[in-house]
């Protein structure tokens, strides 16, 4: 097991490592040694697992050999989130790049932009810039990195965060490719769907890139302080209009005007009236020809209906739009 390969060792869902004794067996193998919880999500401290094949091999070697496999899976899989990590025993800057770059951290690559605004008031273009290089993006409502909504990343945010925090394994999460997803039950964790990169809204968890671009899309067409929902966001989101709605009033925007509201009931037809009345014959159908109108052979197209404006959640976001 010493002189295994780094592909003959697997990590499960369950917090497992697995070791698979044959290099091209693509089963998972057996439990090498488990993860427990260590002085950070992104820190878990091993355990060797006792069976057959642990007890014959020098335990430290083994535990030495696991723990830097398991750095190097996390660095792999984690990449641009691990290097923000500021190596143990040197101080954190106090520029305003250091300061966000380690909130990101710490939040597995999330994090409420509000908890961020007296920081980043100190950046200027250079140094936004040298966010960007970190794959920062600072959203208008949450600053995240966009290179973490792989279906690996979020699994393994899930595992070390559950871990963490003490909850049970394996963690649940989206399916792979997944947008968004209803969440059922009383009280969803917020925290923990934030972390793996799908943040909760309207009972909805979202994936952050097409929730950072329904945001975006909303300031960027707002206008006096109101906005209208757009059926491009309910597409991105993958939804319906309804849920749509939620998502938008859980941001903190409330719905100032439906026009479904302002649909009035047809008038009931009277039916003996109708009877009586003569229905005007018409001699001879017109027939399409050739010279007739283009228009007259074309189909209407689908109209999709109005969609509800909103009035903007206030804030900084808020104030810009004027």
């Amino acid at each position: 097991m010493l002189q295994s390969k780094s592909s003959q060792f697997t990590l499960s869902p369950n917090g497992e490592i697995l070791w698979q004794e044959k290099l091209n067996n693509p089963l998972p193998g057996v439990a090498v040694a488990r993860l427990e919880k260590g002085d950070s999500a992104l820190r878990p401290n091993l355990a060797i697992s006792a069976n057959d094949q642990t007890s014959s091999i020098d335990q430290t070697q083994l535990l030495n050999q696991l723990k830097l496999w398991l750095k190097m899976h996390i660095a792999e899989i984690l990449e641009p989130l691990v290097l923000l990590e500021t190596p143990q025993g040197v101080e954190i800057k106090s520029d305003a790049v250091s300061v966000i770059a380690q909130r990101v951290y710490e939040g597995l690559g999330i994090v409420p932009r509000e908890t961020l605004e007296d920081v980043i008031t100190g950046l200027i273009p250079e140094t936004r810039a040298d966010l960007r290089a970190k794959k920062i993006r600072l959203g208008p409502v949450l600053a995240f990195i966009p290179a973490l909504n792989k279906p690996a990343a979020v699994k393994l945010r899930a595992l070390l965060w559950s871990l963490y925090n003490n909850q049970e394994l394996p963690a649940k999460t989206p399916s792979d490719g997944i947008v968004s997803v209803r969440i059922e039950g009383d009280a969803p964790n917020e925290a923990y769907y934030r972390a793996i990169g799908y943040p909760l809204y309207g009972a909805r968890a979202v994936r952050i890139d097409m929730l950072d671009r329904v945001i975006s899309c909303i300031y960027d067409h707002a206008d006096k302080g109101k906005f209208q929902a757009r059926h491009e966001m309910a597409e991105w989101l993958g939804c319906s209009i309804e849920d749509l709605y939620k998502v938008l009033e859980a941001m903190g925007h409330v719905k100032i005007f439906d026009p479904l509201d302002e649909v009035k009931p047809e008038v009931a037809v009277d039916d003996t009236k109708a009877e009586e009345t003569p229905v005007p014959q018409v001699e001879e159908a017109a027939l399409v020809t050739d010279e007739s109108p283009k228009d007259a052979t074309e189909k209407p197209k689908d109209v999709k209906p109005e969609l509800a404006t909103f009035r903007l959640k206030k804030g900084k976001a808020f104030e810009k739009t004027g």
